[in-house]
């Protein structure tokens, strides 16, 4: 089965729609993993989350969305927590406040999307070639990393300090899809596009490219099939 996973979306159901039509993907046969922070910053978050809603309705298992810090804060500003009142300015100024204007354009309430968040996302995804986060991974034993390290966490891509089993990641944008070994140097490897390579075993895929935080920034998926990898944008 091919599996297709990709990086940070932030709010631009446009790219999303593009991406996923430029790689044939198929909805009926595909697995497919998102790795967290749906919303904020792009110019429609409403038409991305209506998307993955319909998307996990159809799909069900194999469709896993993962939690970033993003989602955090969604749900911390708009359902009933500890500080809501900090939590809600905090997400406002970090991109809320697009995610609003979108939700208010359509006509719907944040609040049900952060519901919906709670209620399918998830910290982690492990299958036997590769393990998904959204921010940082300490330790290839997924349970001995704490719920902060995997959502808000960016060590692991800023030090090049994580050579376990491979992990996909997003949250820290880059340039290019990259690939880090854990040696702590460096160096580091950008595969091009278009182009199938042998699936690592370990060190880390760095697949946030900055879509909708910047006039720059693109959308990346990786395809995994037969124990390989190839990136598109």
């Amino acid at each position: 089965m091919r599996t297709v996973i990709i990086g940070d979306i932030h709010g631009c159901a446009d790219r999303l729609q593009s991406l996923l039509r430029r790689i044939g993907f198929d909805p009926a046969q595909n697995e497919l993993i998102l790795l967290g922070n749906l919303m904020d910053y792009g110019p429609d978050s409403f038409g991305v989350y209506r998307m993955v809603r319909d998307l996990k309705e159809a799909m069900g298992k194999r469709l896993v969305i993962l939690r970033g810090d993003h989602d955090q804060m969604l749900m911390d500003a708009n359902l009933m927590t500890r500080g809501q009142m900090a939590n809600s300015l905090l997400w406002k100024q970090n991109g809320g406040n697009e995610t609003v204007r979108s939700f208010k354009a359509a006509g719907q309430k944040v609040s049900k999307a952060a519901v919906w968040l709670r209620d399918n996302t998830r910290t982690w995804y492990e299958d036997l070639s590769f393990l998904c986060v959204h921010g940082d991974i300490r330790d290839e034993v997924i349970w001995n990393n704490s719920d902060m390290d995997l959502i808000w966490g960016r060590q692991a891509v800023l030090t090049n300090d994580y050579s376990g089993k491979l992990c996909v990641v997003g949250s820290t944008p880059m340039e290019s899809p990259t690939y880090l070994d854990g040696s702590g140097a460096e160096s580091a490897f950008h595969p091009p596009c278009g182009t199938w390579f042998e699936l690592p075993k370990r060190g880390l895929i760095a697949l946030d490219t900055g879509c909708g935080k910047t006039p720059e920034g693109k959308l990346t998926a990786m395809l995994v099939e037969n124990g390989w990898m190839r990136f598109e944008q």
